[in-house]
């Protein structure tokens, strides 16, 4: 048991390094998006290069995202094992705003459903429940509609991009915003009334595809399953099992 016990130390030691790197990650991220996304509120907290886009920002209007976007709310159906369009719950969206990959339902394709199918560059919204507010942007093709319990944004393209707008409804200044304007009369209700009045400020459309790819990247390595340190995490756990099991398995005896 002693290989196994070295191997196990190591591969804890290993495992704690990631971890952290992933965390600090994380933070930079969140601190850097917020330094980007926020402007006025937080550039006082930014890095010096943020502080200086901040400021170039701050002098532009804000705008509500009535002016800029629609909202429709989603399709109240049966979620079942099988269909011909996936059916995006509440539940689908993950804490990082992306859609999980597992415990999928779908819905019976309909005249009806159709009215509610997903396009990427839609943006999709917890409006009740304890998760009130996550966001999700559609970057898959796949035919799939939205659940009664989400609103689908979809924003007007000359003026913003939907991946600023995603990166933005993961800052700060969106959640102080959100806190604020949602109700709290027994369960959590951010309708799309309350969901209009969210405002941020909306630089030039080549401004937003520059910050947009600045944060993609450190969302890819924070975040990403597929790539990034969450896969190399990932990978460490399967190799620490692979081991595990190589070293636990014996021939049985003829």
């Amino acid at each position: 048991m002693s290989v196994l016990d070295a191997f196990t130390e190591l591969e804890a030691e290993l495992e704690a390094e990631l971890e952290a790197e992933l965390e600090a990650r994380r933070t930079q991220y969140h601190h850097y998006r917020d330094a980007l996304l926020s402007f006025d509120e937080l550039s006082k907290q930014a890095s010096k290069q943020a502080s200086k886009q901040a400021s170039k920002q701050a002098s532009k209007p804000w705008t509500t995202l009535s002016e800029v976007a629609e909202f429709k709310y989603g399709l109240t159906a049966t979620a079942r094992q099988e269909g011909d369009f996936r059916l995006i719950r509440i539940t689908d969206i993950t804490s990082a705003g992306k859609m999980s990959p597992s415990d999928a339902r779908f819905v019976t394709s309909s005249p009806i459903a159709a009215e509610y199918l997903v396009a990427p560059g839609d943006l999709l919204v917890a409006r009740t429940g304890a998760t009130f507010g996550k966001t999700m942007l559609v970057v898959d093709s796949a035919p799939a509609v939205f659940a009664s319990f989400l609103i689908r944004i979809r924003v007007d393209e000359s003026v913003l991009l939907p991946g600023y707008y995603w990166h933005f409804a993961q800052s700060s200044a969106y959640w102080r915003q959100a806190n604020k304007l949602v109700s709290r009369a027994g369960q959590p209700q951010f309708n799309a009334n309350v969901l209009k009045d969210v405002r941020l400020q909306i630089p030039p459309l080549s401004e937003q595809q520059r910050i947009v790819s600045v944060l993609d990247q450190f969302d890819t390595l924070v975040n990403d399953l597929s790539i990034g340190l969450p896969a190399e995490l990932s990978a460490r756990r399967r190799q620490y099992e692979y081991y595990r099991d190589r070293l636990l398995t014996f021939q049985e005896a003829a």
